[in-house]
């Protein structure tokens, strides 16, 4: 168990140094240059992919020196606002970091009630001889002892690591402890003790040995002399027993006042040993079959098909196949399965779904093995064999009969990403990595779903730079006070069904949506940003840790932000100024195509200082009058550009441009390409915003 996290830490911490050298992004966040949105974007998606490349449930986060701020996979901070800020600067500071830092308590702000248990690595980003920042990982601690309780069958959970101030407890019998040479840290397990194995450590000398011949030859040839001489017994008796009283003073124990009882104790002794010692090799056995699976799904170890029949033979499993087929199982909202059962019963479903796919094998006629490689991950290997004249059944069979099982006899749903099938052990990786895309499909898909290569190939890969524009133009609609956020929203996340959007998508989404609107809450009064603060934006993080597909999203998106829009409308009725600025946004709508219309003319109209209905403007909407003109414009001319066979000249004319020279000019300036241009680029796949 210690070498299999080891294992892992290390990896964690070569994936870690590796990225720091060669991942670009990371290394243009510690450049010395203004960053935008969308470099916090792409940054924050590299740390998603990262963190799910990991082993164990992680976060991560980067911290930049000279610009004194966080960015992680959740969020970006300022450091003074950083609830980590205490750790992250004591080992900041010293010349050599520890390698991992022993279990703490973390959060990302002070005011987190939830501050769970993590062990650390950090690393430093150095230019030259100069440090940049620190890239810091936090591996939590219930994931990664919940990977090495795996290996128990028992149901409980009886390794743990030992804390630094615990003194053992001299009343009890001593576990076993292990010291990793690797962290320094102390494994104690405590379902073996060590008192329990003195007694039979002593019966293992030679004087054990002695003492069975003896027992055996004594007990045959008193079922033989017994019929012929009874004067025998009493020598045989008598040799046993002066046997039994010097071993007894030899070893300060009691003699028996009976010899064949004496005979009946070490038999029972004997008996127990061999019990424990068959246990102790079924346990190893079990260990080494899930070191071997697990390392092969993995890639980390490659063999022949010949080399692992053999391994297989060695550890006494049937080995047979023609070909090889991989599912990856998920237990659906894992969150409220964890919140629902007990730890104990927790294991016992888990031992539950293997079993029942072990079982659904057996009835078929061929051999599954399995890896459990999340705590709510499971990956199925079966050797499909043909038997006779009757085609082996395939791999997506399998994973419908097994989930009309879960639905029938379990009060939980999974969902199953079936790999393509593999001739040969050599490409199992490329298999296991097939089923774990496709499950990764689930947000699209929905829970209880079984997704393989032919649901899948229909998907479009995913346009992030579209869904990004999208998000922003929502918000900024929901900003101007303008109800199209709602059908842009829903447009949106209509497309998003029809791509190949995963889970880490779907964190990605939700980070870039609270991005975009924090912008535009920021427009907005004091009040509403308190709100946004303090009640809306906490449900993003949440989502982010339960929600589990598309369609969840879409409901808790629009379900909030029709809220928080109720929320914003009081707020701007309860000021006397929103209706005039209000007043002069629909005068601008109705009166766009007007040449000349001007803040001049709608002061007028309104019959106030331009200069006061500029202010009123930009404090309600969070935008300049002739910003919010140019928008409504260019929006209408683009429509007409796509819809219409309107000349240039006309299209001008029609949104308020009595020169069309103007009008090539600002349609350029804000597209980045001339109208013409735009038109032909957009007429076969019209723009949406």
């Amino acid at each position: 168990m210690v070498y299999n996290s080891d294992a892992n830490l290390m990896l964690i911490e070569r994936n870690i140094a590796g990225e720091l050298l060669t991942n670009g992004a990371i290394q243009d966040h510690f450049a010395e240059r203004p960053k935008s949105a969308h470099d916090h974007y792409k940054l924050q998606k590299e740390l998603i992919e990262l963190k799910s490349r990991l082993p164990y449930l992680n976060t991560i986060y980067l911290y930049n020196e000279a610009e004194q701020n966080i960015i992680s996979d959740q969020g970006s901070y300022h450091l003074d606002a950083f609830g980590d800020k205490a750790f992250l600067l004591s080992h900041y500071s010293r010349e050599i970091p520890e390698r991992w830092h022993a279990p703490r308590e973390f959060a990302y702000a002070d005011s987190d009630p939830r501050k769970p248990k993590v062990i650390s690595l950090v690393k430093l980003y150095e230019e030259g001889h100069e440090i940049k920042g620190a890239m810091v990982v936090n591996v939590y601690l219930d994931s990664f002892l919940e990977y090495l309780n795996s290996f128990s069958k028992n149901g409980d959970s009886p390794v743990r690591l030992e804390e630094e101030s615990e003194a053992p407890d001299k009343a009890k019998a001593s576990p076993v402890t292990v010291r990793s040479d690797y962290t320094g840290w102390t494994y104690r397990y405590e379902g073996v003790y060590v008192n329990r194995f003195e007694a039979l450590s002593l019966l293992s000398s030679a004087w054990m040995i002695i003492l069975i011949v003896i027992i055996i030859l004594a007990l045959a040839g008193f079922t033989i002399v017994t019929h012929m001489h009874y004067k025998p017994i009493q020598s045989i008796a008598a040799k046993v027993a002066r046997y039994v009283n010097r071993k007894s003073g030899e070893l300060g124990i009691r003699s028996a006042s009976n010899e064949f009882d004496f005979i009946e104790s070490a038999l029972d002794q004997l008996l127990q040993r061999s019990m424990a010692y068959e246990s102790l090799h079924k346990e190893e056995s079990m260990l080494k079959r899930q070191r071997l699976f697990h390392d092969l799904l993995a890639g980390h170890q490659i063999m022949t098909d010949d080399e692992f029949r053999r391994r297989l033979e060695e550890l006494e499993l049937p080995h047979p196949y023609e070909r090889l087929s991989v599912l990856v199982a998920e237990i659906d909202d894992y969150a409220g399965f964890v919140s629902k059962y007990k730890l104990q019963d927790q294991h016992l479903l888990k031992f539950i779904i293997e079993s029942a796919f072990h079982d659904l094998g057996h009835q078929n006629g061929t051999f599954v093995w399995h890896v459990w490689i999340e705590p709510h991950q499971i990956a199925f290997v079966i050797h499909l064999v043909q038997s006779g004249q009757q085609e082996a059944k395939t791999g997506k069979a399998f994973a419908e009969e097994f989930h009309r099982w879960i639905q029938k006899h379990l009060d939980l749903t999974i969902t199953i990403g079936v790999g393509a099938d593999s001739d040969t052990i050599e490409t199992i990786a490329e298999s296991f990595r097939n089923a774990q895309e496709n499950l990764a499909l689930k947000p699209i898909f929905g829970k209880g779903s079984i997704i393989d290569n032919r649901r899948s190939a229909g998907k479009r890969n995913l346009d992030n730079e579209a869904y990004l524009q999208a998000l922003k133009s929502a918000a900024q609609s929901f900003r101007m006070n303008e109800s199209e956020w709602r059908e842009k929203l829903a447009r949106m996340f209509a497309e998003l069904k029809e791509t190949r959007f995963t889970k880490r998508d779907m964190a990605s989404l939700v980070n870039c949506f609270v991005q975009q609107m924090g912008r535009a809450i920021s427009g907005l009064s004091p009040a509403i940003r308190e709100q946004w603060t303090e009640k809306y934006r906490p449900r993003f993080d949440e989502w982010n840790r339960t929600t589990e597909t598309l369609e969840e999203l879409e409901t808790l998106v629009m379900d909030t932000l029709a809220q928080l829009e109720s929320a914003v409308d009081e707020e701007r009725k309860a000021r006397r100024h929103h209706s005039i600025a209000l007043q002069a946004k629909h005068y601008i709508d109705a009166h766009y195509m007007d040449p000349d219309l001007s803040l001049s003319r709608v002061s007028d109209h309104l019959n106030m200082q331009p200069s006061t209905l500029s202010q009123l403007f930009k404090e309600e909407f969070g935008e300049k009058f002739i910003d919010y003109v140019l928008k409504v414009r260019m929006r209408h001319a683009k429509r007409l550009l796509i819809e219409t066979d309107d000349s240039i000249q006309s299209i001008a004319e029609q949104i308020g441009y009595q020169n069309v020279i103007s009008f090539y000019r600002a349609f350029k300036k804000d597209q980045n390409i001339p109208p013409g241009e735009y038109r032909n680029l957009h007429r076969a796949n019209p723009v949406r915003e």
